[in-house]
């Protein structure tokens, strides 16, 4: 289909001629309305008949030839009744390597995070699960349960167990067609920026699902805390090279009524500047991608400055959203892309408010390339941590890295 689509821009392009000077965007709606037409016309973007791809293997994927490869997994989970969370990601990587990510507040106790960290590269532990760091993600039953445990610092570690109460949203097949077109029509099309389209939509695979953790954890000089936990589990792999994301913001927020949804805005200035992906599962458990959002990058700490509150609307299954987040700026923690030498990611806890009414819980992350205010450090490969000893963790106060 994106062959077609090639073909297509190099036709329009062709019979704008001389009028191709014009204000930039200004034949969008034009565009819109070709790629709108073929899409529909093939219906092929889903690709319902594949049933959405192969299943989930119960192991990490063997990593593909080339330096950018990866195998990611990300859970979060937050409480609805204090203020307590935890987010965890391993994601494998080339040469025995992965990044990984823990951030842990037990309300009553304080913020956490791994002693690692701002750095998130760790050594690979392991080739028959995700294992860095001390962090352990294991699959125990597809697309249903996970084990996620930390043997380090917590004393005598601790361990969650991920069950689903939704099913899968397939980015790569669930999708709506319209946000693509949007972001699409707003570029310069040539035959390579369609083939540029066609390989990162052909090396990169994402999908979630939100679910619940229930566990114990135990933190020396406290009692054991049982956690109940909702958020969402995300698996992306093929090949990641970040030094092609510029910058994004992901929404990701789970509210009182069952609703969850996720809204991303990134910058991808190969292929497209200002692109809305997301989705929305209902209470009934239906789900839908977004279809039309007004996020924009340019309105969203494009300066590097993270404000307190934030307000996005978008569409979904026929139905019009608007979110606000409240952002919790005591637990706002950073972690330096180590791959490139430069980019940071800001995981920045939030309230969320639906029509002004519905509660929710969840975060807003940021992620900025080359980000003025905070140089990259020279980052060393980090083995597992030892010792039972809380005081090595780093709290997080303001955000700042420790």
């Amino acid at each position: 289909m994106l062959a077609l689509l090639a073909l297509l821009a190099a036709a329009l392009l062709a019979l704008l001629g001389a009028r191709r000077a014009a204000a930039p965007g200004a034949w969008a709606p034009l565009k819109r309305w070709a790629l709108g037409c073929l899409l529909l016309f093939h219906g092929a973007w889903r690709q319902r008949a594949a049933g959405g791809g192969p299943a989930e293997p119960r192991r990490p994927r063997p990593l593909r030839p080339d330096p950018h490869a990866l195998d990611s997994v990300y859970f979060t989970g937050f409480a609805e009744t204090d203020k307590t969370f935890v987010i965890a990601r391993l994601a494998k990587r080339p040469n025995g390597i992965c990044e990984m990510w823990l951030f842990l507040r037990v309300d009553g106790i304080g913020e956490f995070e791994h002693p690692q960290h701002p750095n998130m590269m760790v050594s690979d532990e392991s080739e028959e699960i995700w294992s860095g760091g001390g962090l352990t993600i294991e699959y125990v039953e597809p697309q249903t349960r996970w084990k996620i445990s930390f043997n380090g610092l917590l004393r005598y570690g601790s361990t969650l167990y991920w069950e689903n109460f939704t099913e899968v949203f397939n980015f790569s097949v669930d999708s709506q067609p319209s946000t693509f077109v949007r972001a699409f029509a707003q570029e310069p099309w040539t035959i390579e920026f369609f083939q540029r389209v066609k390989k990162q939509r052909e090396q990169h695979f994402r999908h979630e699902q939100w679910g619940q953790s229930v566990g114990e954890i135990e933190i020396e000089n406290h009692e054991k805390t049982k956690l109940s936990l909702k958020g969402v589990r995300s698996h992306s792999y093929g090949i990641r090279n970040w030094s092609e994301i510029y910058r994004y913001v992901m929404i990701l927020a789970r509210f009182e009524d069952g609703t969850a949804a996720h809204l991303t805005v990134i910058n991808m200035p190969a292929t497209t500047t200002n692109l809305t992906v997301g989705y929305v599962f209902f209470p009934d458990g239906r789900k839908a991608g977004i279809e039309w959002s007004n996020a924009s990058l340019a309105e969203m700490a494009d300066d590097g400055v993270i404000k307190d509150e934030y307000r996005v609307s978008f569409t979904a299954g026929g139905k019009d959203f608007d979110v606000s987040a409240m952002l919790d700026k005591q637990a706002c923690p950073v972690v330096y892309n180590g791959l490139t030498g430069s980019g940071v990611f800001h995981e920045c806890i939030a309230d969320f408010r639906l029509n002004g009414l519905t509660q929710g819980w969840g975060l807003v992350e940021f992620y900025y390339r080359d980000e003025a205010s905070q140089l990259v450090p020279d980052l060393q490969l980090s083995s597992k941590a030892e010792g039972p000893d809380l005081s090595s963790w780093h709290p997080v106060t303001d955000g700042s890295p420790p």
